[in-house]
């Protein structure tokens, strides 16, 4: 089962309350991708999106996006982002993300 590559967490300087949030997400296929883009997409249909390049999912203090980083034969890559300035709600929305791609890898694992 894949897992998650990488996980970074920064804070803003300037602000205790901002968070941006990095993970890189791996998937056997492009089929399981586009399904995650879609779940991820379901999840927050109430929110502006733009699915031009992977898919971004503006909120009202921020943003989500997840993109493609690489693509091989074996496994696809991407990383998932978000940006708040709602450290609790930013928290919220990035742990949903997660929670949405633990979901893919258990039905890949089925």
């Amino acid at each position: 089962m894949p897992v998650l590559v990488m996980n970074l967490e920064k804070k803003t300087e300037d602000s205790k309350s901002d968070l941006e949030a990095s993970k890189i997400g791996v998937v056997p296929n492009l089929f399981m991708y586009n399904k995650y883009l879609n779940w991820v997409s379901g999840e927050f249909e109430l929110y502006l999106q733009d699915d031009s390049n992977g898919l971004k999912v503006y909120f009202p203090s921020g943003h989500l996006s997840v993109r493609l980083i690489q693509s091989n034969r074996q496994d696809i890559y991407f990383e998932i982002y978000v940006k708040s300035k709602n450290r609790a709600f930013g928290t919220r929305i990035h742990n949903q993300v997660i929670e949405v791609l633990n979901q893919i890898y258990k039905l890949q694992s089925v």
